[in-house]
């Protein structure tokens, strides 16, 4: 399960948040570093430890390599709607095929990829769904101290059943295409490094019908554009400190007179550490002040605190903890509301019992609160997934997960709901 969609996490902010390496893998006090801490335990956790024998080996293809997968999942749903109204359980068959190209170049990188996922139904064939995604990133050199990246995607998704974007009962879940891009360079001065990025995602939505009737969700495409500069100091092997500066656009395609204009700008400031290095705690914590207007007067200016964390800890070789939390803006997924304001936060354990069977517990827990509006949705889940790693080319995987989603809003009742899915899957790395 993909905990980034069961919360409709908004990936504009995940992408923006996770920048570790840009005070730390590159400044020039690594050499420093090197006689302090043994830099190849950054990579010595139970969750990223390389495992050779059990790698997958990949297909050479001129100076890429393909590593191609095909992955089916079985599993068991028993509340497949999401709600309280009307429970209905199913079994889901899924078809999950994807090729990841990765450079073998020695100065530069590129990588492409494309995945799918074909979901069937065994009674309700009208949950059916294909998603799918392609994307691309490269990583320049263009100088001893000059880094640009760059990556984009496109995707259609849709909006998981349960979650806050989930509108629509009685017809095909909501579906939408989404393009998302980011643009980064980073210049390292001595111990000094200056980060200037760029964000864009756009959402366009797909119409649904329902009982014959078309349903137009166009007013629902969205724009979501970030600039973001960080400069970040380093103040001792492995730990730098660093200031975020930025500023972000919410444009919807379509302003509806009678519903209010949802458009809006935020700033924002953050202060944090980051850690690595060292496989002992790796990641990120900031914290700081935002600002949002909206180009509607009837929508007050909202503001306050901001943060956003990103830790990993591993207290032992065989064990690594994962923590983050986080705060952003969301689109509205209905009119006549502007937008919420998200929290997230995850916890999840990565414990290596075998060198080829790893377990991992984990918990997450997201609050939406509406602007200019008293109600709120809570959702938390939590899940235990064993991944077993047969062979280079053989890997399986059984999951259990309970999620649970409240809806404050006495009209939207019917959505509170429970939910419990296992899944087993065999994945073939060819």
């Amino acid at each position: 399960m993909d905990l980034r969609q069961t919360l409709g996490c908004n990936p504009a902010r995940r992408a923006a948040s996770t920048a570790l390496g840009l005070a730390l893998c590159t400044l020039p006090t690594l050499a420093v570093a090197q006689q302090v801490v043994d830099t190849r335990m950054e990579n010595d956790t139970a969750a990223s430890r390389l495992r050779p024998e059990y790698d997958q080996p990949g297909i050479p293809a001129g100076s890429f390599l393909l590593f191609p997968t095909l992955t089916a999942n079985a599993s068991y749903n028993d509340n497949i709607y999401a709600r309280s109204d009307i429970v209905d359980a199913d079994e889901v068959l899924a078809v999950r095929p994807a090729v990841d190209a990765r450079s073998q170049w020695s100065r530069n990188q590129v990588d492409f990829t494309g995945q799918a996922e074909i979901d069937r139904y065994a009674t309700h064939a009208d949950e059916d769904v294909v998603t799918w995604s392609v994307a691309g990133d490269g990583r320049f050199e263009l100088g001893s101290n000059t880094t640009l990246s760059t990556d984009a995607q496109f995707a259609s998704n849709i909006e998981p059943r349960g979650s806050t974007g989930d509108t629509l009962f009685g017809a095909k879940p909501v579906a939408y295409g989404q393009f998302t891009a980011d643009l980064k360079l980073q210049q390292a001065f001595n111990t000094t490094v200056i980060t200037l990025s760029g964000h864009l995602d756009r959402y366009r939505y797909v119409p649904r019908e329902l009982d014959g009737m078309p349903i137009d969700l166009s007013y629902r495409d969205y724009t979501y554009l970030e600039g973001k500069t960080r400069v970040a100091q380093a103040i001792s092997p492995g730990v730098a400190a660093y200031v975020d500066l930025e500023i972000d656009d919410n444009t919807y395609a379509f302003y509806i007179p009678s519903t209010g204009q949802r458009d809006s700008t935020q700033y924002a400031a953050l202060v944090g550490v980051a850690f690595g290095l060292n496989r002992l705690l790796q990641g990120e914590a900031a914290v700081g002040y935002f600002h949002r207007t909206f180009r509607d007067d009837a929508n007050r200016p909202i503001g306050g605190l901001d943060y956003n964390v990103s830790l990993a800890w591993s207290p032992t070789r065989l064990t690594t903890i994962n923590l983050s939390a986080d705060k952003a803006y969301q689109r509205a997924p209905m009119l006549g509301v502007a937008g919420f304001e998200q929290q997230d936060f995850a916890l999840q354990v990565v414990h290596e019992l075998l060198r080829n069977l790893l377990l991992k517990p984990g918990l997450t827990y997201s609050i939406a609160q509406y602007v200019d509006a008293p109600f709120h949705d809570r959702f938390g889940s939590a899940q235990f997934v064993a991944t077993w790693l047969i062979s280079p080319h053989w890997q399986a995987e059984a999951s259990a997960s309970h999620r649970l989603g409240r809806y404050s809003d006495p009209s939207l009742a019917a959505r509170s709901f429970n939910q419990n899915v296992v899944s087993l899957a065999l994945t073939y790395r060819f």
